[in-house]
């Protein structure tokens, strides 16, 4: 990722006024010095206050220098202090090493950190801590091992399909597993047991299940009785994660506080480090000619939850399918 894209993101994610000579970072500190992952990292310090400034914006930046292991704002109170807690590890917390924590208000402060990968979160096997005082559970990323790879496992072919070749087709389990190494290949391509028995059955696609839903009223009905707040990609194992915090940027955008092209830079970013996941989905280009006037209402309604995320979601696919957002 260049830096103009970076810059673009840091705009759409956290909208601010360009700043003057009277904002600027007085200093902050780190609760440690040492990280491990699934800890919380506090920071604090204060800024030179200017009421022209919303907020102040933190960037993580990997051990290599060119990539973003996070990106947040904090709004500082009015005598300048500010505090904000991070969670450490995630899949953009790749590399073991010292990592920037960079403080932009007006001016810029730089410190570092030391991060080592932890192997107590293993996904799949152990449970990772989900929540601290004031941080949302809702922030936390678990890989989903069917977003991994595009188009694996195919809609289209049954798991039992999938697991019939990892245990007769010696290359196939050893491809497999070096992709997926700590996962089975039920926890990959499977359905998880729900209340409903032999549903969802493993000799059955997946795209059965959801044309039958999406063209079947009958079908729909049953399936939204038994399982309520669930959608049916939800019960497949296809879930959509899309962090409640997006919400504000959407909104951002949908009020025309940001253009359509920062907008899909922003939405380039988050696909490409599964901030925000879609199924089936790798990466949308910044390449956009002209977004329909409708899905900027889709994002507001979605912002202010007058329809579900997966509504949004579906939104965005079809931008996809459609080529108004360029699929690389």
């Amino acid at each position: 990722m260049n830096s103009n894209l970076l810059i673009v993101l840091l705009l759409i994610i956290f909208p601010l006024f360009f700043a003057d000579s009277f904002a600027s970072v007085n200093d902050f500190t780190t609760d440690k010095i040492s990280y491990g992952t699934d800890d919380f990292i506090i920071i604090s310090g204060s800024v030179d206050y200017n009421p022209d400034l919303f907020s102040i914006i933190i960037q993580i930046i990997t051990p290599g220098g060119s990539g973003l292991a996070h990106v947040d704002s904090v709004i500082p109170n009015s005598d300048g202090t500010f505090k904000k807690t991070i969670h450490a590890g995630g899949p953009t917390w790749s590399e073991n090493g010292k990592y920037t924590i960079k403080i932009s208000y007006g001016g810029n402060l730089e410190k570092f950190i030391e991060y080592e990968k932890s192997s107590e979160y293993v996904p799949g096997i152990s449970t990772p801590r989900l929540s601290t005082p004031g941080t949302s559970t809702n922030d936390y990323f678990v890989e989903n091992p069917k977003m991994r790879i595009l188009g694996f496992p195919s809609l289209d072919n049954s798991p039992q399909y999938y697991i019939d070749r990892y245990n007769n087709e010696p290359g196939y389990r050893s491809w497999f597993d070096s992709q997926f190494p700590l996962y089975t290949v039920y926890e990959v391509v499977g359905y998880k047991s729900t209340h409903v028995e032999n549903f969802p059955s493993l000799d059955t696609p997946p795209q059965y299940y959801i044309d039958r839903y999406n063209n079947e009223p009958g079908y729909r009905s049953w399936f939204d009785f038994q399982f309520p707040g669930q959608t049916i990609y939800d019960i497949l194992g296809f879930s959509t994660y899309v962090p409640d915090w997006i919400k504000t940027y959407a909104e951002n955008w949908a009020a025309g506080d940001i253009s359509d092209n920062e907008f899909m830079d922003g939405l380039d970013f988050m696909l490409k480090n599964k901030i925000m996941v879609i199924p089936n989905i790798n990466s949308a280009a910044s390449s956009v000619d002209e977004i329909p006037h409708w899905f900027r209402n889709t994002a507001h309604w979605w912002s202010i939850d007058l329809i579900s995320q997966q509504e949004f979601i579906n939104s965005i696919k079809y931008l996809i399918q459609e080529d108004i957002i360029l699929v690389e």
